[in-house]
């Protein structure tokens, strides 16, 4: 294989130790890769620390692994970055849960606004929480990430803005008239933790903005056409890191 698989590890183990997989990932390394006893593997944890592995029994069902040693602490972070996102309809949170992940937004907040058009029973959540969080694992082992995204608790507008204070910068794209988000993230350059906040399909309510703004965000414009949601928030992050790689 030109390539060594990638699995993830539910806690930071520790050389020598012996972990038994589970029957999917089991099933995908041994009948679907045809790993063999001994085959090497990269093991990443939540905080994303990076192992070397060796298949220790190249069982279908119950595969385990043994892990040689640690090749990689877990990244030191200068800079934070949080997605807020509105709630989208159908599956368009799995799209932006992966391509966020890629983009390399460190931690997901769902939010509640007064255009979202989803609005999940309560009995519900649990379930799209677990899918989620494994839709950020898969979207890590495929793109050569190592620490996994934080997914926040769904979260009302009103209780968020609440949040606002734990963060050196909160950005607001508006398609209204606002300065350019390059220029606002100049005159902040020192900004570690940020907040980027992105409205559901029918974007933000001119209340919302103003209560934004009264809480300490900046509203900003994209110089780019107006966005889909579930574009929008890839789109922003990717500005905010290559203006932070272009100022370090």
């Amino acid at each position: 294989m030109s390539f060594l698989p990638r699995i993830f590890l539910p806690h930071s183990p520790q050389p020598g130790e012996i972990l038994s997989l589970d029957s999917p990932l089991s099933h995908y390394l041994v009948q679907v890769l045809r790993l063999a006893e001994k085959a090497p593997l990269i093991g990443f944890d939540e905080p994303g620390a990076e192992y070397e592995l060796a298949l220790e029994s190249a069982d279908p069902n119950q595969a385990r692994v043994k892990v040689q040693r640690k090749s990689k602490a877990a990244p030191s972070r200068t800079f934070h970055l949080t997605l807020g996102q509105g709630l989208p309809k159908g599956a368009k949170m799995d799209l932006i849960l992966r391509q966020g992940t890629e983009a390399g937004i460190h931690q997901f907040i769902p939010i509640l606004t007064e255009r979202s058009v989803s609005r999940p029973e309560p009995s519900q959540w649990p379930h799209k929480e677990e899918r989620w969080r494994k839709i950020l694992v898969e979207a890590c082992r495929q793109c050569g990430r190592n620490d996994v995204p934080r997914l926040g608790p769904l979260v009302e507008w009103k209780a968020l803005l609440k949040l606002f204070s734990d963060y050196d910068l909160v950005l607001l794209p508006y398609e209204k008239e606002a300065p350019l988000l390059r220029s606002v993230l100049e005159s902040k350059a020192d900004s570690r933790k940020i907040l980027a906040l992105i409205g559901p399909e029918g974007g933000w309510s001119r209340e919302e903005v103003e209560q934004a703004q009264a809480h300490g965000a900046y509203p900003v414009h994209l110089p780019v056409p107006i966005l889909r949601t579930e574009t929008a928030g890839i789109v922003t992050a990717s500005m905010i890191q290559f203006s932070k790689i272009q100022s370090s």
